[in-house]
C-alpha cells in the first residue's frame, strides 16, 4: 500500500512541480495576499481624511471595475477553451469560418458575458450599499471599455499559450489577472506602493484607468493626457494579442498539434 500512494505522490508531484504555470500559482497566491492587504491597509489608513462613503464608493467602483477586466477575460479564454475541451476546433477549421471570425465571435461572446454578469452584481450593490456606479457619467463608458480591452488581451494571450503548449497553461486563465493585481494599484493609489515599484506600476495601462478613477471620485477631475495614453496603449495591446494568436493558430496548423487538444 505504501508503494502504491508513494507512486501517486510522485505522480502529482510530476504534475504540480513539472509545469512553470502551476509552480508559479502555488508560489504566488500567498505572495500575491500579502502584497495586495499590505498595500491595501496602507491606503486605508490615509483615507481617514474622507468621509465613510466616499472611501466605500472608492473600493466599490473598483471591485466593479476590475471585475469587467476579469470577466472579459475569463469570458475569452473560456469560451475558447470549450471548442479545445471538445475537440472542436478542427471542425472549425473545416468551415468557411475566418481566422479573424473567431477572433470576432470571442470578443462578442465575452462582451455579453460580462455585461450579464455584472448586471445583477450593479444592482445589489445599489440596493444594499447606495453605491451608484452610474454617477461616473461618460467616463463610465471610458473606463468600461478600455478594461474590456485589456481583458481581451490577455484573454487572448492565454488562449495562444494553451493552444501552443497544452492544457498546463489553463492556470494561466485564472492567476494572470491576480498576478497584475497589486502592481494595478486597483484598491489603493499608486503612492502607496515603495517607491521602487512606482515607476514599474506606472507602467501599466490598469494602473492609470485605477488612478484616474480616484481622481474623478475625490477630486472631480481627470488627466486629459492619461486618458489619451491609456486608449492608444490598450488598442496597441489588442492588435498584438490578435497578431499573436493568429500566429499561433498558423503554427499549430502546420505542426498538427490541434489534434493533440483536448479531454
Amino acid at each position: 500500500m505504501i508503494n502504491r500512494i508513494f507512486a501517486l505522490l510522485i505522480r502529482y508531484q510530476n504534475i504540480a512541480l513539472g509545469s512553470m504555470p502551476r509552480l508559479i500559482s502555488i508560489f504566488y497566491w500567498p505572495t500575491v495576499q500579502i502584497l495586495f492587504w499590505g498595500f491595501f491597509t496602507n491606503y486605508f489608513y490615509q483615507i481617514n481624511e474622507f468621509n465613510i462613503w466616499s472611501s466605500l464608493n472608492v473600493i466599490l467602483s473598483a471591485v466593479v471595475l476590475w471585475d469587467v477586466l476579469f470577466r472579459s477575460q475569463l469570458g475569452l479564454s473560456m469560451s475558447f477553451f470549450e471548442e479545445l475541451w471538445s475537440r472542436n476546433l478542427p471542425n472549425l477549421f473545416i468551415t468557411p469560418i475566418k481566422d479573424h471570425e473567431i477572433i470576432i465571435g470571442l470578443l462578442m461572446i465575452s462582451f455579453l458575458r460580462t455585461i450579464l454578469g455584472l448586471t445583477p452584481a450593479i444592482f445589489f450593490a445599489n440596493y444594499f450599499f447606495n453605491f451608484h456606479l452610474f454617477e461616473l457619467g461618460l467616463y463610465l463608458i471610458f473606463f468600461f471599455f478600455n478594461l474590456t480591452l485589456i481583458g481581451w488581451s490577455i484573454g487572448l494571450l492565454v488562449s495562444s499559450l494553451v493552444l501552443r503548449y497544452g492544457q498546463s497553461f489553463e492556470e494561466l486563465a485564472w492567476a494572470i489577472i491576480f498576478i497584475v493585481l497589486p502592481f494595478s494599484c486597483v484598491y489603493y493609489p499608486l503612492s502607496s506602493l515603495p517607491e521602487a515599484m512606482q515607476t514599474f506600476s506606472g507602467m501599466f495601462p490598469t494602473t492609470l484607468i485605477f488612478e484616474e478613477m480616484r481622481s474623478l471620485i475625490f477630486n472631480s477631475h481627470m488627466n486629459l493626457i492619461n486618458l489619451i495614453k491609456i486608449f492608444f496603449i490598450n488598442i496597441f495591446l489588442l492588435l498584438m494579442s490578435s497578431l499573436f494568436f493568429l500566429f499561433i493558430l498558423r503554427v499549430v496548423r502546420k505542426k498538427g498539434i490541434m489534434i493533440n487538444q483536448g479531454e
